[in-house]
This record gives C-alpha cells, structure tokens and sequence, in this order.
C-alpha cells in the first residue's frame, strides 16, 4: 500500500480555509505535543514538529499559500472542496461499484509465516556423506518488553490527528487508502518507543535448526526445512527456512572428479626408512605406512575411501609424497650433507643414475 504524505491543512488539523488565526492557534497547540524540547529530543517529535514548523510557515504566508492551493488542486482536488457531505458521496459510490465488481468471497487462507532465507558453509565430509549440520539463523520474534506494542507507556503517544487514528487516509477522487505517514500507519504517534526494541514489537533471535545434508551435495546447492521459518503473528503455519549451502575448502584434501588428493610430506629419513604417519579422511584421522625408500611423488592409494559416486560406490583417497628438504642450511650443515652424499656414493641414488644413463643415450641433435 503506497504511503500517504499529508498536505499542509491534515498537518496541522484544521480545513483548507482556515483563518490565519486559526491556523496560529492549531500551530501552537501541536507545537504543545510535538516540541522536540518538550520531549526530551525524541528524533519521533522532531521530524513530526519540523512538518508542522513547515506546513504553518507556508500557510501563514497569504503569498504562498495561495501557491500552496494551486498546487493541491492539481494533487487532490477533492481536498479544496473540503465538504463532509462530498466525502460520504463519494464513499457510498465507491461501496456500489465496489458491491457491483464483487464476486463470491472464497474461504480466507490462512495467513502464511515469512520464509528466511540464509547461507552456510558445509564442511566437506558432511558434503560428501550427507548427515545432519547445524545452521544459525536469525528470527524475529515478539518483544517482550512490550508484549509487540512497540511502547511501554501508551498514554505519552498521542492518536494521530491527520488519519483520526485509522492508520490510513481515503485520498482522490477514486477515494484509494493509503498508509499515513504521519503516524506510519500506527493510528498514534510514537514518541516514547520501547528501549528493547525500539518500537518495532520485534527483536532478533538467533538459533541453531539442523539441516538434512545430502549425499555427495553440490556446491551451491538450495535446501528447504520445512516449517522452520517465522511464525506470524496472530497465528498460522510458520513459513519455511531456505539454505544456500556452500561446501568449505579442506585444509588438507583436494577433490578431483571422484576422487580425492592429499600432499603428504616426508623427511627424509620417513621416506628413506619408511614409517607411519597420521592422514586425513572424510570419516577421521587414520594411520597410514609409509613403505621404505619412498620418492618424491609416489602415490599412495586407498580405494573406496574418495568421494561418492553418482550411483554407487565411492572413489580412492590418493597420498602424493613429497620430500620436504630442510631450509636455510648453513655453510657447514650443507657441507655435512655434501659429504654424506659422497660416502653413500653416486650409485646409491638409482633414479638419478637412471636419469643420467638416459640422457647420454639419446641421439644428438642432427646439424
């Protein structure tokens, strides 16, 4: 429903020809209610008595008001007539040709509570094998401070004088309700809002609901919890909560297709002697060996342990080894190293003595 900006007259309460008198006194009598000083500086009274100060400043002046008037006629040119008697014909037109366009009124559906929709980061072994994960979200839920009237002291808001606390105005011709501003549809003025809430009834809430995640889950992916979402008010079937799940980045595993790859790291002497390390998988921490004389960049494969397929099974967890060498030797740390080489002898070094027997048995390149 649009919002309903009062003209200068509904401002101040008084008809459209008022006498200057008139309109001094209706000025003072706001300026009574909605002086901000008289209010303690409430920001509510403040934008209320800058309207005032501006609709009586306006129509105080013969000049402008005589302005003022033409551009109302153009706006509302019912509001110049300004005679109870045309409103009430106007309203019972309205009525009839309302009455004349009805059809049969079907049963009222029920009014429905507010889906929320929020994003979650899933990790990648909930991803990958489904299961229950816990996502926060933010409800909005009745302010008990105020038991959802927005005020704890009633009595300090006074009723809207513009819309005679309706909370909406007949405007034009077509007599269509519009929400007034003045009092944003409350039907009072709010002056002495609720500290808890501010005034809206409403206060944030945030809570853990556990959503089902499937079976290998795309990245991306919409899921729907039914009747977890708002409640509303007065009653109804709560609305649903819609998660946009984006599957978290492992530190540790990589997925490729199917399957999924981890960077193991070996010193030397693991790789050299073989051991056993503690690797990642999807279900938990495992042991792992190591077989002696590793290399940089063997693999290491455990089938079935990878991500599920489409239809069945599951693919391999995949270890690439790599040789983690020492930084930042020194001089004489470097030089023990040099001669351990030399004591161990080339040939000890069977992949770079491969290397090199090949490389002299390829044929030169022709002149």
């Amino acid at each position: 429903m649009a919002q309903y900006q009062p003209d200068h007259y509904r401002v101040l309460g008084v008809p459209v020809d008022a006498e200057p008198k008139r309109l001094k006194e209706a000025y003072h009598r706001l300026s009574r209610v909605y002086h901000p000083d008289l209010r303690g500086g409430s920001r509510a009274a403040t934008e209320r008595f800058q309207l005032i100060a501006a609709a009586y400043g306006e129509l105080s002046d013969a000049a402008q008001r005589e302005q003022y008037d033409r551009k109302l006629v153009l706006m509302d040119p019912l509001r110049l007539v300004d005679d109870p008697r045309a409103e009430r014909a106007l309203d019972r037109i309205d009525g009839l040709v309302g009455r004349l366009r009805r059809r049969p009124k079907a049963l009222p559906l029920q009014k429905r509570g507010r889906d929320l929709r929020v994003k979650a980061e899933v990790p990648l072994h909930v991803a990958a094998l489904g299961g229950i994960w816990p996502v926060a979200v933010d409800y909005e839920t009745t302010c008990g401070g105020c038991a959802g009237i927005g005020t704890t002291e009633p009595e300090l808001n006074p009723g809207c004088h513009v819309c005679d606390g309706a909370g909406k105005v007949k405007v034009g011709l077509r007599r269509q309700l519009q929400t007034c501003n003045f009092c944003h549809g409350r039907g009072e003025v709010l002056l002495a809002p609720c500290a808890d809430c501010s005034g809206s009834g409403r206060l944030q809430d945030r809570r853990d609901i556990k959503v089902k995640i499937p079976r290998r889950m795309r990245d991306g992916a919409t899921l729907r919890v039914r009747g977890a979402g708002e409640r509303p008010i007065g009653g109804g079937p709560p609305g649903d909560v819609i998660v946009t799940a984006k599957i978290a980045s492992h530190p540790l595993l990589e997925v490729r297709g199917d399957d999924l790859i981890c960077q193991l790291p070996l010193t030397w002497t693991e790789a050299i002697g073989g051991c056993t390390r503690q690797v990642p998988t999807l279900s938990g921490p495992q042991r792992l060996r190591i077989p002696p004389g590793s290399w940089s960049g063997r693999e290491l494969r455990i089938g079935g342990q990878g991500m599920p397929r489409q239809r069945t099974g599951r693919g391999d967890l995949r270890y690439i080894l790599l040789l983690d060498s020492p930084a930042d030797l020194s001089a004489d740390e470097l030089s023990q190293v040099a001669q351990l080489e030399s004591r161990l002898g080339s040939e000890r070094f069977a992949r770079r003595v491969r290397f090199v027997r090949a490389l002299d048995e390829l044929d030169p390149p022709s002149e």
